[in-house]
């Protein structure tokens, strides 16, 4: 499963591809079976990472240290990305659907509600 990211800004755009990652022998992980307490692990690891290479950026402004940042923040979504992946496996055993997208469209309302303005959009197009 690939999962492209569309971003744009002004006329620029990018594009970013992300993977539903299904297994890994090598560490044994399999992310078809995995539990969302070892996720909950790995998530929080993840995010000290990111947090950790924020740090790292702030004492030095280098090229270096804000790849890092982005390289975490890759991790990072890589298991977020996980995290709705799983979700949305679960939720069909619900017979609900359309859980993702639905509460894709609740954020956006709850967002707005709060008092953001939206400045662009990033589309995502998730292909089995």
């Amino acid at each position: 499963m690939i999962l492209t990211v569309i971003y744009g800004i002004g006329g620029n755009s990018m594009k970013l591809m992300f993977h539903v990652l299904r297994n890994n022998p090598k560490q044994n992980i399999d992310n078809e079976t995995i539990e969302f307490t070892d996720i909950e692990k790995k998530l929080k690891e993840e995010f000290k990472e990111v947090v950790e290479a924020i740090k790292c950026y702030r004492k030095s402004n280098s090229l270096h240290d804000l790849k890092e940042i982005v390289r975490e923040t890759f991790d990072l979504i890589q298991i977020c990305i996980l995290i709705l992946w799983k979700c949305n496996r679960q939720a069909q055993t619900f017979d609900e659907e359309n859980l993702i997208q639905d509460i894709n469209f609740e954020h956006k309302d709850k967002l707005i509600n709060r008092g953001w303005i939206i400045k662009t959009g990033i589309e995502v197009d998730v292909k089995e």
